[in-house]
C-alpha cells in the first residue's frame, strides 16, 4: 500500500523517513561494522529482535541464499503468521507477470453499433469498454480516444453514452477499514479507473485570521462536490501556527457522501499544501469526464430517450471506434511495487480473475485471488502459508509467513521486470529516503510495507563479498512508531550486506 495514513503527510511524512533514520545511534555494534560470516547471522539478527522495546510486537526473519540447494542464514519465527501489509503486493505482482505476462496491455475501447453517417452522427449511442486500466488518465488517455473519434468525422451522438465492462463484481475488499476509503491510498479498484480514481486539491494562506484559500485543481470535475473549510490562516510568528503545518489541518468526509470537511491552521507565509479525496463512484465519474471531453472536442451528445438500449448486448456486433492501451505490465509493475499503489496491484488481481475461467456467479476480484492462491499451490509454496484477503495488503486480514515471501522472491530471482519493479535503497520509490550513507545503500532491492503497528521489508541483499541472499522481515502487533520500527527492520537489512565467505 502507500506507506502513509494520511494523504496530507504523505510528502512530509517522507521527509521525515529520509532525516530521521538513524541507525548509527541506534545500533551503533550490529548495524555498522566489519563483515560477518553466514554463521554469525542468526544471533546477530537475535540480539536486534531481543531489543527492549520489541519485546511485545512480534518479529519474523527468514533468510536464504539463491543457490539451487539454498542455505538458510537466518529464521525467526519463518513459519509463523504475520499481516504482511504491502507485501502482499510480491506475490500479485509475481502472479501477474507469470499469468497474463510481461508484455500484457489494458485496453479502453469506444464502440458503436454503426460507422457515423453522413452527417457524422452515430445512432443508438457510443459505449466506452473498459478493462481498469490504473494509468488511464483524463489528461492524455481520454484525450486520445475522442480524438480518434473526432477524426473519423463523428459530431454528434444520439442515444446517449453508456460505459461497459467485462470485469465484474467486488470493488472494495469487504476487510478494508471504512476509514481508508477516504483516503487515496484506498481507491475504489473499478475498472472505470481515471485519474488514479481521486480529485486533487490545494490550501493556500489568505491574511492573517481569515479562513485559508481552498481550490480544486481541476474545478469543472469537482463541480457536485461541497467543501466545508474551516482552516484559519494564523501568524507566521506565532510558533504553535508553524508547527501546525504538520498537525494542525485535518481532512475528513462522510464517506460516501461529496462533502469534504478541512480543519485547522496554516501559517499566513506557508507554502500551498496539496490533498487528494476519493472519488466515491468511478463509473459515474468516468461518464461525467468523456461527456466533458466530447463537448470540448466539438461533438455533442444527445441524451437517450425512455425506450433506449442501456446495457450492453454482448450478441450485437459492434465497430470498434478508439482505442487506447495502457504501457506493458512490466512497466505498471514499477508503480505497483516502487511506489506501493494499492489501486494499480487491486486493479491486476482483477485482471488475474479476468483471465480465469470464472463461473457467471463468481466476481473478477475473488477469481483474481482464487488464480493466485493456485499459481503458488503449482511452485509447491504452501496454501496456507498465504492467505490473500486483497491484492494491495490494505486488508488488515491479510496472512503470510517469512518463508512464504521469500520463496516467491526466490522463484522470481531471474525475472528482470520483477526485480525492476522493487525499489532500491537510497535510491528509488518507497526506499529513496531510506539507507542513504548507509552500507545498504544500493545494495538492497525490496518491497516495503506499512499499516498502523505492522511494517515488513522483503527482497534481494547483494552484499560485496558474499552471493545474493534473499530476506524477509516482518514485524506486527507494536506500539512504537513507524519510524522506530524501520530502524529495527533496516538494522538488520544492512547485516545482510555486510555478509563475506568465510573458511569453513
Amino acid at each position: 500500500m502507500f506507506e502513509t495514513a494520511n494523504p496530507l503527510r504523505h510528502k512530509i511524512f517522507t521527509e521525515i523517513v529520509g532525516a530521521a533514520i538513524s541507525l548509527i545511534a541506534a545500533f551503533p555494534a550490529q548495524a555498522i561494522g566489519n563483515p560477518i560470516c553466514p554463521a554469525q547471522l542468526q544471533p546477530e539478527v537475535e540480539k536486534i529482535v531481543r531489543s527492549p522495546k520489541l519485546n511485545p510486537s512480534r518479529v519474523g526473519v527468514f533468510v536464504q541464499t539463491t543457490e539451487s540447494n539454498p542455505q538458510v542464514l537466518s529464521n525467526i519465527d519463518g513459519d509463523h503468521y504475520f499481516v504482511p501489509a504491502s507485501n502482499i503486493k510480491l506475490f500479485t505482482t509475481a502472479v501477474a507477470l507469470k499469468v497474463l505476462g510481461a508484455d500484457y496491455q489494458f485496453t479502453t475501447s469506444l464502440v458503436s453499433q454503426s460507422l457515423p453517417n453522413a452527417q457524422g452522427e452515430l445512432e443508438k449511442g457510443l459505449w466506452i469498454l473498459a478493462s481498469g486500466d490504473p494509468s488511464f488518465s483524463s489528461s492524455t488517455s481520454l484525450k486520445s480516444l475522442v480524438s480518434q473519434l473526432k477524426r473519423l468525422g463523428v459530431k454528434r451522438i444520439n442515444g446517449g453514452v453508456w460505459a461497459s465492462s467485462s470485469l465484474k463484481g467486488t470493488e472494495i475488499a469487504g476487510s478494508w477499514e471504512w476509514d481508508d476509503l477516504q483516503h487515496y491510498y484506498g481507491a475504489i479498484a473499478s475498472p472505470f479507473t481515471i485519474d488514479d480514481n481521486v480529485l486533487e486539491w490545494r490550501l493556500r494562506p489568505a491574511s492573517t485570521g481569515e479562513v485559508a484559500i481552498f481550490e480544486w485543481t481541476k474545478p469543472m470535475y469537482a463541480s457536485s462536490w461541497r467543501v466545508d473549510n474551516q482552516v484559519v490562516t494564523a501568524s507566521a510568528s506565532d510558533q504553535s501556527a508553524g508547527k501546525s503545518l504538520i498537525t494542525g489541518v485535518d481532512t475528513s468526509r462522510a464517506y460516501p457522501d461529496k462533502v469534504l470537511l478541512i480543519r485547522g491552521q496554516i501559517a499566513e507565509n506557508a507554502k500551498p499544501m496539496s490533498g487528494q479525496v476519493t472519488v466515491p463512484n468511478p463509473k459515474e465519474h468516468f461518464l461525467k469526464l468523456l461527456r466533458q471531453e466530447l463537448l470540448a472536442q466539438g461533438i455533442e451528445v444527445r441524451r437517450s430517450d425512455a425506450t433506449s438500449q442501456n446495457s450492453f448486448d454482448e450478441s450485437i456486433s459492434y465497430k470498434k471506434l478508439a482505442s487506447h492501451s495502457s504501457p506493458r505490465l512490466s512497466d505498471l509493475l514499477v508503480t505497483a511495487n516502487q511506489d506501493s499503489s494499492n489501486l494499480y496491484a487491486e486493479l491486476m488481481t482483477r485482471a488475474i480473475g479476468g483471465r480465469a475461467n470464472a463461473t457467471e456467479s463468481e466476481d473478477s476480484f475473488s477469481a483474481g485471488l482464487k488464480q493466485i492462491t493456485n499459481y503458488l499451490q503449482s511452485i509447491n509454496i504452501a496454501t496456507d502459508h498465504v492467505l490473500p484477503a486483497d491484492g494491495s495488503g490494505l486488508s488488515r486480514h491479510n496472512l503470510t509467513t517469512p518463508r512464504a515471501i521469500v520463496q516467491i522472491l526466490n522463484h522470481m530471482v531471474k525475472d528482470q521486470n520483477f526485480r525492476n519493479s522493487l525499489a532500491i535503497a537510497g535510491v528509488s520509490g518507497t526506499l529513496a529516503n531510506r539507507f542513504k550513507d548507509s552500507a545498504a545503500s544500493g545494495l538492497l532491492r525490496a518491497k516495503t510495507g506499512t499499516l498502523s503497528g505492522a511494517i515488513a521489508l522483503s527482497g534481494y541483499a547483494t552484499p560485496a563479498s558474499h552471493p545474493e541472499v534473499v530476506f524477509s522481515i516482518l514485524i506486527n502487533n507494536s506500539n512504537l512508531t513507524t519510524r522506530e520500527l524501520q530502524q529495527y527492520s533496516d538494522a538488520i537489512a544492512i547485516l545482510l550486506t555486510r555478509l563475506t565467505k568465510c573458511p569453513k
